[in-house]
């Protein structure tokens, strides 16, 4: 027998899909159209961040792409494989002037005519990574959309930037390889970078646990304890915060989500 509820979760899957479905379209229409690309990137993550399917179409067509790296002020990592590439900080407003003159000496190369002159500049990265908040720092008004749950932005914003140049804000894009509605292990990958948030996912715990693997000393400094794994991390917190159930029990799952939150929103810093 089937009931409510398997129905209302098989149309929620079903919208979800289509919904994935659109924001690659979007992307590759941002492509086609721009002449100049950003794509940016966590400077924390910016090795998982790459999106190496869009990079590679990009290329085909000929585009011009700038590796921004953002939350550069989260982290001592300056990844100098990418070329061009500028790190900035949207929270502490560095690298945005820098930014802006470069789009605008890439701007002056390219040769338009015709009554659609403009130079096309499409923003693409992952979710989360600050491309909106970017975007009003570099017209100095906040005209893109921003929220703090990833995915925010659920279409194509079109910015102008000079007379002469307009910028392109696009929803989010987790890579197709790297995407995955059941796989555990991808859907913890998205939440350490940021792509799923902390409050959104199903098992906090798990991705708790891909953090710790990677960055146990990172949390130690910054809680100030020392801990074996996940489960004692989640333990020590939870009692140092209070989070507890009834009868004393720690509530495993509000500490791994606090702590989530912690590692997203920045302030540990890597």
């Amino acid at each position: 027998m089937t009931t409510k509820r398997q129905i209302y979760s098989t149309k929620r899957l079903e919208n979800i899909k289509k919904q994935r479905g659109k924001y690659p379209s979007l992307l590759k229409k941002i492509i086609e159209t721009s002449d100049i690309i950003l794509e940016i990137l966590d400077a924390r993550f910016s090795k998982e961040m790459k999106n190496e399917e869009i990079e590679k179409l990009i290329k085909n067509k000929g585009k011009k792409i700038i590796y921004v790296l953002n939350k550069s002020d989260l982290t001592r990592k300056r990844d100098k494989r990418l070329n061009p590439r500028i790190f900035v900080s949207c929270k502490n407003r560095k690298g945005i002037s820098e930014l802006r003159n470069k789009i605008k000496s890439e701007a002056a190369k390219i040769k338009k005519e015709g009554k659609y002159n403009r130079v096309q500049v499409g923003v693409i990265g992952y979710p989360n990574t600050g491309k909106s908040s970017l975007i009003n720092l570099l017209i100095g008004k906040n005209s893109a959309k921003t929220g703090a749950e990833a995915g925010f932005t659920k279409g194509i914003q079109k910015l102008r930037l000079t007379e002469g140049i307009h910028l392109l804000d696009s929803p989010g894009v987790i890579p197709t390889e790297g995407y995955s509605m059941t796989d555990r292990e991808k859907i913890a990958q998205h939440v350490k970078v940021g792509g799923k948030s902390y409050s959104q996912v199903k098992n906090p715990e798990l991705a708790l646990n891909e953090i710790v693997k990677s960055n146990k000393k990172e949390l130690e400094r910054f809680y100030k304890i020392k801990f074996d794994n996940a489960e004692d991390l989640i333990e020590k917190i939870g009692k140092k915060k209070s989070f507890l159930k009834k009868g004393g029990e720690i509530n495993s799952d509000q500490t791994a989500r606090a702590i989530l939150k912690d590692w997203q929103i920045g302030v540990i810093e890597i």
